[in-house]
């Protein structure tokens, strides 16, 4: 007669220790694995919008255009801006450029449109003030509040907490503003661009260097080796 054994209370309990820690291992894997995925995709997002900012910047700026004609000098638009806010590193530039967004293609629009690159601050953070919107302003009118009036407006980046502008001379300095009243009416022969994003997670620095060519002489073509440390500037 052959007799049954069963399992004892002491191997039960074994058992289900064994695997309630078989299944926590397993739920720390896929929650580590959830997590290493929301960063790697935040990461890739934060990318796509700082690598469509500067590409945004760079097509803008580099058609940058001054129609100047003796007696129109109001038709000429272009300030580049040193905004005086301490431990703010936040600078703004106003141009005509042909690089506007035609709304219309029937539409009667002018090839030139007004832009503004500039910072506001976030209402939405306890730090909006350091931590900032990049926003582009395109036609219309802007104050020196940088209210908007008519036109369109894009937010390019957000937790922007620098934006420094620089302008390149004909005489090869760097120069922190831009007027075109002091500069005989000729456009920077490029614009530096130093973005910091990030806002002290994970903060990066990108800089964008962005040749004008539409209106500038022959006294603009720099030798390469002359250009390669104008993004090591820093103030």
């Amino acid at each position: 007669m052959n007799s049954k054994k069963g399992f004892t209370l002491l191997e039960l309990l074994v058992a289900l220790s064994i695997t309630a820690m078989v299944v926590l291992a397993v739920v720390a894997a896929f929650q580590s694995w959830v997590r290493t995925q929301e960063r790697a995709d935040w990461v890739i997002e934060k990318t796509r919008s700082q690598e469509y900012s500067l590409s945004r910047l760079r097509e803008t700026l580099s058609e940058a255009y001054v129609p100047f004609a003796p007696g129109r000098e109001q038709l000429a638009v272009f300030d580049g801006m040193e905004l005086e806010r301490p431990k703010e590193p936040f600078d703004a530039v106003s141009f005509a450029s042909l690089g506007h967004r035609i709304q219309r293609i029937d539409a009667r629009e002018s090839e030139l449109a007004e832009m503004t690159a500039f910072t506001v601050p976030d209402q939405t953070l306890e730090n909006g003030d350091e931590c900032r919107i990049l926003r582009l302003r395109e036609g219309g009118v802007i104050d020196d509040h940088f209210e908007v009036e008519g036109g369109l407006v894009y937010d390019l980046a957000r937790n922007v907490s620098r934006f420094q502008i620089f302008y390149l001379g004909p005489d090869g300095e760097m120069k922190q503003e831009w007027k075109l009243s002091d500069a005989a009416y000729l456009l920077p022969c490029a614009v530096v661009i130093w973005m910091g994003v990030g806002c002290g997670e994970a903060e990066e620095d990108w800089c964008l260097f962005i040749p004008l060519y539409l209106t500038n002489g022959p006294e603009c073509q720099f030798e390469q080796e002359q250009l390669k440390p104008v993004c090591e500037i820093r103030r």
